[in-house]
């Protein structure tokens, strides 16, 4: 299978807000991803787009779609408070029944390794129901502060020693804002995060980053 022609498949039929270089830097670092153990999780799967592109390029890995299915949670339900919020509850819904649809479509709902998690993530990846024990590649791609560092509360320690963890949404303040808070949490040694061409960049010390960085755990 082309992976280049599947990831423009997907974007011409709408069905992923995700651009075609994002798509390329997981291509490009295939072989790292997929020699690590442990399943692919997204976070904030929209219509499905990204996951169906990763169920069939790692097509031999556990596939977790975690999102709501009913848009942004009121940004007063999360776990952390961010006054700079700029999105409002409900933006964003896409119904789980059309994105198994669009599974379908593609011939990538594989009930044996696809799973699909319904709820916001503060609920659903809560260590006492959540399932997924080992990720090889975390993606983010919740749009929000406290959605982004809930997602990392609760998987980050989940990412296997090279694993990948990529914040779709590294452009928008609250997600920047977000890594900073995490990284100062947990101490983290190396304020670095890469861009979709793997150019280095310092969480702390960028003004703006570019949608897609990635942190190599």
């Amino acid at each position: 299978m082309n992976y280049s022609e599947l990831s423009n498949q997907i974007i011409n039929d709408k069905i992923t807000m995700v651009s075609k270089e994002r798509f390329d830097m997981i291509i490009n670092h295939y072989d790292n991803i997929k020699n690590l153990p442990g399943d692919i999780v997204e976070c904030g799967a929209w219509a499905g787009g990204m996951s169906i592109f990763l169920s069939k390029l790692f097509n031999l890995k556990n596939i977790w779609v975690s999102d709501s299915y009913e848009g942004f949670q009121n940004p007063s339900d999360g776990t952390y408070l961010y006054p700079a919020e700029r999105h409002t509850a409900g933006g964003y819904s896409y119904s789980l029944e059309n994105t198994k649809n669009n599974f379908i479509k593609y011939d990538a709902l594989d009930e044996t390794r696809v799973f699909f998690l319904k709820g916001f993530v503060k609920d659903t990846l809560d260590p006492k129901i959540c399932h997924i024990q080992t990720i090889s590649l975390l993606r983010v791609d919740v749009d929000a502060y406290s959605a982004t560092l809930e997602v990392l509360d609760a998987l980050y320690d989940k990412v296997v020693e090279g694993g990948y963890i990529i914040f779709d949404d590294t452009c928008l303040y609250e997600t920047h804002d977000a890594i900073k808070t995490f990284f100062k949490k947990i101490n983290k040694e190396d304020p670095y995060v890469y861009d979709p061409n793997d150019n280095k960049l310092n969480i702390f010390e960028a003004s703006k980053l570019p949608c897609g960085c990635y942190i190599r755990k």
